[in-house]
């Protein structure tokens, strides 16, 4: 499989470095030496294309087509591909005994990509010698490094019945190996690497000023909505430029958030579909691009077992039994649940067995075809629409306010979480009033305090009624968690808010006597809707914490939806997704995708089917 992919200046400036396992350093030295630096590339770049002409040869006629400016040089056993584009090289190095399908597709397709998120600006930036080191986090950055998975993943597994390679062991190696990098023009000419390492999760405590008090004293300097700023929170504070600049980077990318249907609804963008539409936009892209992500599927891995026994056949009950067990342990590799990941082989089984084919692809379409069944059923789309349309029909029938409870357990993102579904009904125009029901965990008053201030100053108002605010008070026991319930509902109603969103304390999901009092919570509160947020990283518990909050509410009251946290964090391994809606049959509004208020995104089952089957 691929060994590295690289992203450099022919000067030698290091964009970008993607590497899934080791290879001699010397190789891409040499390469850069023989190709660029010696001066030989005009001389020997044709007699070099025309040598390695047999291997490309045997990627097909679509493959030609969408490289056409691709070559290939041979480095000690090493094939190295690239592409000269924008005055930037684009490099795919591979062990040269293996055979890659739609490798010039692939290195075609993240070019694009890259040059259209960054194209403009670094090739301004290189013009004036004025290229500085881009911070990994930037926004714009971590959602190139999220296409580049989904474009790898997607390449992977059509090429996994070509290669023996341990692909599961590559990606652990890559996992501590892997960097992407933006250097400075200061760097020395064999650019080093700069280490960024994610911190464990830290305990936080918030002053009532809002600003973070760190218990190991280290500055936490990524952007993210938790802001650690010294100065004071008051509206007249947040006008500084210093402020207003966090918070447009705590914002992130609104402009691809999401957009307007013709009704006025505003609907969130899904991760897939966002990249996409970069690809759709790109001067550059080959004709080829636009049915790279609809056939990626038709040879993945799971399936791969009917090629041993399967060929025009009527496929029998002890065929499918001899691999059940590989495609439940592929699911579980996933974090999907043994439980969960048995329902749906058993799904694809009862699809297989009596079908006959004349070949082996409309087989493997049909388990593929099975399993997405299943998943869709399972992953229900578009739940944002009727939430909205709910919200809009209390408001016709003078109703208001409509009362929305966020719960889970410690730990999840449970506020973070509130704050990017306030921005986003703050985008349909709803007038927002966010409760502080945790009155048991230190600074959660304050730190909500910090995400109002911040949503406050980025709403337009034109009249004397605030868009948002926090109704607060303080901290207690069980009984003030229901009184400031009936006090929120009360105030909203007397100053004409749309909608109540409720903060809850997060709480073990084992421990009875902390799940206990959701039952009085939800009497006073009466809400409309109750989200969980659940966190992507859990893996199989998501099971038992999602059954056991969808039962903690008392009698005729469930959960309503999910919102599934971290998912920037996790690659291909989205199994927990899968066990919640599995577990409860509640559907999942939103997936968190980072931590600025746009980083918010609708599930695109498309996009989990290929990351399940990867």
């Amino acid at each position: 499989m691929i060994d590295q992919f690289c992203i450099f200046t022919p000067s030698g400036l290091v964009l970008f470095k993607y590497q899934l396992r080791r290879i001699p350093a010397d190789i891409l030295n040499t390469f850069i030496s023989n190709v660029f630096i010696s001066e030989r590339e005009a001389l020997v770049g044709i007699n070099n294309q025309e040598d390695s002409d047999s291997e490309d040869r045997d990627e097909g006629d679509v493959e030609e087509k969408a490289g056409a400016n691709i070559k290939t040089h041979n480095v000690k056993g090493f094939s190295i591909k690239y592409l000269r584009k924008n005055d930037l090289i684009f490099t795919l190095i591979h062990d040269s005994i293996i055979y890659l399908n739609n490798s010039q597709q692939f290195l075609s397709t993240i070019s694009s990509l890259f040059i259209e998120m960054f194209g403009d600006e670094i090739l301004e930036n290189l013009k004036n010698n004025s290229f500085e080191l881009i911070d990994p986090n930037e926004d714009n950055f971590i959602k190139f490094e999220k296409f580049f998975e989904i474009k790898l993943n997607e390449f992977q597994s059509d090429n996994n019945n070509n290669t023996n390679t341990n692909n599961e062991q590559l990606q652990k190696e890559s996992h501590e190996e892997s960097r992407n990098i933006i250097a400075s023009p200061g760097s020395p000419k064999s650019l080093a690497k700069k280490n960024i390492k994610k911190s464990n999760k830290k305990g936080r405590k918030w002053g009532a000023d809002g600003t973070i008090i760190d218990d190991y004293g280290d500055v936490d300097n990524d952007v993210n909505l938790d802001f650690s700023s010294k100065a004071d929170t008051n509206s007249s504070s947040l006008k500084n430029d210093d402020v207003n600049l966090k918070l447009q980077q705590a914002v992130g990318d609104k402009a691809h958030f999401g957009s307007k249907t013709r009704t006025g609804e505003f609907l969130v963008s899904d991760l897939s579909e966002e990249m996409d539409n970069i690809l759709k936009n790109s001067s550059k892209k080959n004709s080829g691009l636009s049915n790279s992500s609809s056939n990626t599927t038709t040879s993945s891995q799971p399936f791969g077992f009917l090629r041993n026994y399967i060929g025009g056949k009527k496929i029998t009950k002890e065929d499918v039994n001899k691999t059940t067990q590989l495609l439940i342990n592929h699911l579980i590799k996933k974090n999907v649940a043994p439980e969960v990941a048995k329902n749906l082989v058993s799904n694809v089984e009862k699809n297989l067995v009596g079908s006959t084919t004349k070949n082996f692809t409309s087989v493997e379409t049909t388990a593929k075809k099975s399993l997405e069944g299943a998943l869709t059923k399972l992953l229900t789309p578009n739940s944002s629409i009727d939430l909205l349309n709910e919200i809009q029909a209390k408001k016709k029938s003078g109703n208001l306010p409509y009362v929305i409870s966020v719960v889970g357990v410690n730990g999840v993102g449970k506020s973070t979480n509130l704050s990017k579904l306030a921005f986003w009904l703050l985008q349909n125009n709803y007038r927002v009033l966010i409760t502080a029901c945790d009155t048991f965990r230190s600074g959660a008053v304050e730190q909500l305090r910090v995400h109002v201030d911040n949503l406050k100053n980025l709403t337009n108002n034109n009249d004397d009624n605030q868009m948002v605010d926090l109704f607060q008070e303080g901290y207690g026991g069980a009984d003030l968690v229901s009184k400031i319930a009936k006090g929120a509902i009360k105030y909203a109603m007397e100053n004409n808010f749309d909608i109540v969103l409720m903060d809850t304390a997060g709480r073990r999901h084992n421990d009875s006597k902390l799940m206990a009092p959701l039952q009085n919570f939800v009497k006073a509160a009466k809400p409309d809707k109750i989200i969980m947020v659940g966190e992507a990283l859990v893996g199989t518990d998501s099971v038992l914490q999602a059954k056991n909050f969808n039962n903690a509410f008392g009698p005729n009251k469930n959960l309503d939806f999910f919102i599934i946290s971290k998912c920037d964090t996790v690659g291909d391994l989205i199994g927990s997704m899968v066990n919640m809606v599995y577990a409860t049959g509640i559907p999942i509004l939103f997936v968190g995708t980072g931590q600025t208020y746009t980083d918010l995104r609708t599930l695109s089952v498309e996009w989990a089917v290929n990351m399940l089957m990867s």
